[in-house]
């Protein structure tokens, strides 16, 4: 415990969530993550954790000083989201999914010259990015977006499972 760690400090809803890299896996701070939940009372949601769940840092702050925190692991994050079921959860999950997660993983990555995700701000929403030697690069996925067109939905008659039900209906099984 004797190093400090610089957290990378994410938003949601205008609450903060720091959030360090320790040995290559994410760490959020257990008391704001708790708050995120709506839980009135964070020790609760410490008590529930495992030891390889939870641990003890200490933050450097940008005055300089040290705040010494109990973090939490990613698998403590989704232990605490299946054992306080709210139903803005499942949008919290989804944004530490897809948004925080990622973002600490990004943080770390790049400070190892690797590709990483970013944001962009198009139309009424966002768009995920890769950076990657110099450049932005675009999911093919995100490209009818991009564009306006409405994304189509994949259709079950054309999968395998769907051609083999409608072959199945032709032939009388």
């Amino acid at each position: 415990m004797d190093e400090a760690f610089t957290p990378l400090v994410l938003m949601r809803h205008r609450q903060p969530l720091r959030g360090v890299m320790i040995d290559r896996q994410p760490w959020v701070c257990a008391v704001e993550f708790a708050r995120l939940l709506g839980h009135r009372r964070p020790e609760r949601v410490c008590r529930l954790m495992d030891a390889d769940q939870l641990r003890r840092v200490h933050l450097q702050l940008p005055n300089g000083q040290l705040e010494a925190v109990e973090v939490l692991s990613e698998s403590g994050m989704y232990r605490a989201l299946c054992r306080f079921s709210h139903p803005e959860n499942r949008h919290l999950r989804r944004w530490l999914s897809h948004v925080a997660l990622p973002a600490l993983r990004d943080s770390d990555a790049a400070e190892a010259h690797e590709p990483s995700r970013c944001l962009m701000a198009w139309g009424n929403g966002q768009v995920n990015l890769l950076a990657w030697q110099g450049e932005l690069w675009v999911a093919l996925d995100e490209l009818p977006r991009l564009h306006g067109q409405p994304q189509a939905a994949p259709s079950p008659a054309g999968s395998w499972l769907g051609r083999w039900w409608r072959d199945g209906l032709r032939q009388g099984r």
